[in-house]
């Protein structure tokens, strides 16, 4: 549908007689004057006072600032680093003050219903829908002699637990926590002529022991929460762009119950900022306004130069449409008299949190029309300390159960909201960044000095992960499937990337680019735009001239969309390692349009890391630390290959394409290349010599003897290396996924996707596969070493589990093939206990899993009987 713009109607609360400005007449309260004598005036949007030694706040409201509509934005800046971290964005909300009685109502505005006013349903959506109150307060004050405002106190809107986590950490969770308002404070507060910023620091009491070794006290724990209160800008000449499913933007949406004859009543703009040419004639030209970001004077010197080209990485996909310089870096002087909280400016801070290695691009929209108009983007200093320290936190052994779902999560039902805007590319892409570091020193030709090596590698890193941050503050969205346009051996030619990029978009999750030991090394990071990236900015940016049809103009470009380099898929499509992802080539920190092969070749670089870790990284009279997490940091390789490889049975393609594009929209992954990924797992992840290591290098494996803050000497679960605990939960995520209900359902369904002379791949062809992979030592029979013993228990546990439960949770065919599955190891493991080429640990291993199937099969038959 075409942009919608007019005067609408959103609500009932909007037009009410309670949302009218407050009629100035007598009044026995406190004059104003008086109230605010001794306090400290802070002037702005919304004008504040601070009492500095009670350590209390007043804010004014104006009566022309009631029923006028803003915008609150909430950020968690600040946490214990136990059950929360820091830096999320908590919410944004449009918001206006309403007057009854004495009584001030912060209340949130409604948007999500609107009609034309002039349309005949306008009243109903008028009285139909309703604002929510967000908080309340007294009036303080007499209104003010000349100005009218009142007086209200914003300790009664702020300091409380609007997170609601005296029930989430207190009874969920049954921690014990409660909100103690009386030791809540107000932090470092300022106000602007377009935005008020606010810092409250909360603290929760625990009537038990917080077991978080971040925590100071157990008893007690400070978050801080930062407060936007601004106004919605709206520029002259901005028009609105609707959105489209096939190109990835953040949206602004809304219900329209103007025409009830609409199929879909949604209303979507895509959030934008509002670049128009200075010469609309010339086919480049400046903008009006250009988008400028000051890097905060707070960076370091070494890495102000590679922020700034992350900053202004866009300008070569903004000139393909005509702008030039539409993005620009500057640095904010040491004698700048603004201040970086201040809306009118848009920054790259600098921050300090101890433990917070993180990178957040936040920006405000106009949720009428999508126009964004500020962002502040936030990299934490610890985020490069984090990158070389975060492999003893980031692969505990012991922290990967391979379980499907975490029911003891006491946050899940925080969790259950909008991720459209999560974005964690900056802590787990320091993960990756840490282990590709790590590989290129040991790859490196002796020559090439390490100190420069390691600077061309964070700068190029750094640049990316600003550009990707950036990207999201020009309202772009993650594209998770842009790492599978070119293959492997594209992506070492310097030349070929420096003109296409790495990847589609830099608004994938890329690992940095490796090439095998002895081969000449590409670009580690992006240093250029994608296909995606211009076509993105293509359709959301391009100028739109009076006379021209913008929606051919729009389609022209969506068009576009089935040209290889455009593929788009974003968080909804990826859902993490959980088995309702479908589509094998949607992955987060992947490379190449082959990802089994790419999976090899991960762990091909492990291997190498790990081979030549022992020279490169044994240092005479250094503890052995430091081997240790870039043992760690492999380990990570195998987990995600493990979860790559395993996506692609009962996987489905899955693309966005409209009727009359060309494909359709799903396309049940090949037999064959399902057979490929089996046979992956089984040579890399489930083979008897997956984890075959030298006994030194095991050995050698120890964390830190050194105290610290974290207590991780105590915290630690074991000190020796768990080895095969290790493996285990590595095979556990293959048997998590392959098992579980959604991949044995969609085996099954997908048998109906496949045309009739094709090739299927089916249920019995998973049971059967992995069966023989894992037990084939069983039909020799032969020795079964420690790492098979426990991955065939295992195994069993798993198909144990689907034949005792019931067709509710499996498809029946999968009870069947459980049942199957448990005849055929029965036989064979009593055949091959009577075996003489086995030995006693092999004998007792099978009479285990005898003893394992016949209570299970007895437990059923007992069970059958009841029921009958």
């Amino acid at each position: 549908s075409e942009a919608k713009v007019g005067r609408q109607v959103y609500g009932q609360e909007g037009s009410s007689e309670g949302s009218k400005k407050p009629k100035k007449k007598k009044s026995d309260d406190k004059p104003y004057n008086e109230v605010i004598k001794d306090m400290v005036e802070i002037e702005g949007l919304f004008t504040l006072y601070r009492d500095t030694v009670k350590n209390t706040m007043l804010m004014a409201v104006k009566p022309e600032q009631f029923g006028e509509i803003y915008l609150c934005n909430e950020t968690r800046s600040k946490a214990e680093g136990a059950y929360f971290d820091n830096g999320a964005m908590s919410g944004s909300f449009p918001f206006y003050f309403k007057q009854v009685g004495k009584v001030i109502m912060m209340m949130e505005k409604n948007l999500r219903i609107r009609a034309d006013e002039s349309s005949p349903m306008a009243k109903a959506v008028e009285h139909g829908i309703s604002d929510g109150l967000y908080a309340s307060t007294d009036i303080k004050s007499a209104p003010h002699d000349s100005t009218g405002a009142i007086l209200i106190d914003l300790a009664d809107l702020f300091v409380n637990d609007a997170q609601n986590l005296s029930y989430f950490l207190g009874q969920a969770a049954k921690l014990g926590i409660r909100f103690d308002k009386k030791n809540s404070y107000f932090g470092e507060v300022k106000s602007f002529p377009l935005n008020t910023e606010i810092d409250v620091h909360l603290h929760y009491q625990s009537s038990r022991p917080l077991s978080g070794a971040t925590v100071q006290n157990p008893y007690s724990m400070y978050h801080v929460y930062h407060y936007s209160l601004s106004t919605i800008k709206n520029s002259e000449g901005f028009t609105p762009r609707v959105a489209d499913d096939r190109v990835g933007y953040f949206l602004s949406m809304y219900q329209d119950y103007t025409n009830l004859d609409e199929e879909d009543p949604y209303v979507r703009y895509i959030n934008r900022w509002n670049l128009q040419k200075k010469d609309p004639s010339a086919a480049v030209s400046e903008p009006v306004e250009p988008v400028i970001y000051w890097i905060e004077n707070t960076t370091p010197l070494e890495y102000r130069d590679a922020i700034a080209r992350g900053i202004e990485f866009w300008n070569m996909s903004f000139e393909k449409i005509g702008f030039k310089n539409a993005i620009q870096a500057k640095i904010m002087p040491d004698t700048a008299s603004w201040d970086p909280a201040d809306v009118r400016y848009n920054t790259v801070r600098w921050i300090v949190i101890p433990g917070g290695g993180y990178a957040v691009g936040p920006s405000r929209a106009n949720p009428f029309t999508g126009e964004l108009y500020d962002a502040d983007i936030r990299v934490s200093s610890d985020f490069l300390r984090f990158m070389f320290n975060t492999a003893e936190k980031f692969i505990n052994p012991l922290n990967f159960d391979g379980s499907e779902i975490v029911k003891e999560d006491p946050l899940a039902e925080m969790k259950k909201h909008n991720h459209e805007y999560l974005c964690e590319y900056g802590s787990l892409s320091a993960q990756e960044a840490a282990f590709g570091l790590n590989y290129a020193i040991t790859a490196v030709n002796t020559l090439v000095d390490k100190d420069s090596l390691t600077k061309e590698y964070i700068d190029s890193y750094l640049t990316e992960l600003v550009a990707h941050e950036v990207g999201h503050t020009l309202g772009f969205r993650h594209n998770f499937k842009a790492s599978t346009i070119y293959t492997l051996e594209q992506l070492q030619d310097r030349e070929f990337t420096k003109k296409h990029g790495i990847t589609g978009t830099v608004m994938d999750y890329g690992p940095p680019n490796l090439a095998p030991l002895g081969q000449p090394q590409g670009e580690f990071y992006m240093s250029v735009p994608g296909p995606y990236d211009d076509w993105v900015i293509e359709y959301g940016y391009t100028e739109i001239a009076e006379n021209q049809n913008e929606r051919e103009v729009l389609d022209a470009i969506l068009a576009k969309s089935v040209e290889p380099g455009h593929v788009y898929s974003t968080d909804e499509d990826a859902f993490g390692s959980s088995p309702k992802s479908i589509d094998p080539y949607v992955n987060l920190f992947d490379l190449g349009s082959d990802p089994i092969a790419y999976c090899e070749h991960k762990i091909t670089l492990t291997k190498e890391l790990w081979a030549n870790g022992v020279e490169k990284f044994e240092t005479e009279g250094q503890n052995y630390n430091k081997l240790l997490q870039v043992f760690n940091y492999g380990w990570r390789s195998y987990i995600e290959s493990a979860r790559f490889a395993a996506k692609f049975v009962g996987g489905i393609e899955h693309n966005r394409d409209h009727v009359g594009d060309g494909d359709l929209p799903f396309d049940p992954v090949s037999a064959a290349e399902q057979k490929r990924a089996i046979t992956f797992i089984n040579d890399y992840i489930f083979a008897p010599d997956a984890f075959d290591l030298p006994a030194n290098l095991w050995n050698k494996l120890q964390p830190t003897r050194y105290p610290d803050f974290a207590w991780s000497l105590y915290s630690t679960p074991q000190v020796d290396y768990p080895i095969h605990a290790s493996a285990l939960n590595i095979q556990n995520q293959v048997l998590s996924r392959l098992y579980s209900r959604y991949i044995l359902g969609r085996l099954l369904n997908n048998q109906e996707r496949v045309a009739p002379d094709e090739e299927r791949y089916t249920m019995y062809d998973m049971f059967r596969d992995v069966r023989r992979s894992i037990w084939s030592e069983i039909t020799k029979p032969s020795n079964v070493n420690s790492y098979r013993r426990q991955l065939q228990l295992s195994h069993l546990n798993r198909i144990t589990s689907i034949y005792l439960s019931n067709t509710i949770a499996f498809p029946h065919d999968a009870l069947t093939l459980a049942a199957n599955d448990l005849d055929v190891l029965l036989a064979a493991a009593k055949n091959a206990v009577r075996s003489s080429a086995i030995n006693d640990m092999t004998k007792a291993h099978y009479k285990e899993v005898i003893r394992q199937i016949e209570a299970a099969q007895g437990s059923k038959r007992n069970y059958s009987f009841i029921a009958r």
